[in-house]
């Protein structure tokens, strides 16, 4: 469902700021909706009978196999930021469609990692973690260089976006599933370990992608995503780096 209201967010955005500039604020009215039925509805959660002089030790250094997790989600993400950030200049500079620099590469793009999200846990549960990762980040590498090389098509480099989407999106669900496995019963500290702070971090991407795209310093989306795109390249071998599953 987020991933999915992602999907469609720049399209809403674009529609309203394009026809109504001054109406962009009522888009706050969604999250502050959200934000009243999950204080009105959502149930609240049992108190905690452990004691405090019983708390778990920090997760890293009780499982180091959670790093190598770490380096994927940061990394791997880093460069899907970047790509979503500079996606509206780089197909405005091929001369795409309105509805492409507007929504439709975001939606591509978000809508491609919705549809790895079942399939990639399927095929981690399978298979295991480390192999789907593996797959799921060379086939990232390679797509976003097709990407960056041209194809001269504006629909090709949609389905281009789409599949890098796809490809990218295995990292969140297999990384979080694999951490959870590692250490059951800590599932709130995992998730905050192995998505809100590999997000939180990864932020900088697009800083560093805006800045190295810059055109009065002979910047440009295409140069700017070749620098941030080595990033997949280390999510790759942080992925090598996943520890094997027991047979």
């Amino acid at each position: 469902g987020g991933y999915l209201g992602y999907a469609c967010s720049q399209l809403i955005f674009s529609a309203i700021y394009l026809r109504l500039p001054r109406l962009t604020p009522v888009m706050l009215a969604i999250p502050l909706a959200v934000a009243v039925a999950l204080a009105i509805w959502l149930p609240s959660p049992p108190k905690a009978s452990t004691p405090a002089a019983e708390a778990r030790p920090a997760l890293f250094p009780r499982e180091p196999g959670l790093v190598p997790l770490f380096g994927v989600q940061l990394f791997a993400t880093a460069a899907s930021q970047s790509l979503i950030f500079l996606l509206p200049d780089l197909m405005e500079a091929r001369q795409a469609p309105h509805w492409i620099v507007n929504g439709g590469a975001h939606f591509g793009l978000v809508a491609g990692s919705c549809l790895a999200l079942l399939p990639a846990g399927h095929l981690a549960d399978r298979w295991g973690a480390r192999r789907v990762l593996v797959a799921g980040n060379a086939a990232t590498g390679v797509l976003l260089a097709l990407l960056l090389v041209g194809s001269g098509s504006p629909l090709a480099d949609l389905a281009l976006v789409t599949a890098f989407g796809l490809f990218n999106g295995v990292n969140t669900v297999v990384t979080v599933a694999e951490g959870n496995r590692m250490l059951p019963g800590q599932a709130s500290g995992v998730s905050s370990l192995l998505m809100g702070l590999p997000w939180c971090v990864a932020a900088l991407g697009p800083v560093i992608a805006g800045t190295l795209a810059e055109p009065a310093h002979g910047g440009s989306p295409a140069i700017a995503l070749s620098w941030l795109g080595l990033a997949i390249p280390v999510a790759l071998i942080a992925s090598l780096l996943v520890r094997p599953r027991q047979a």
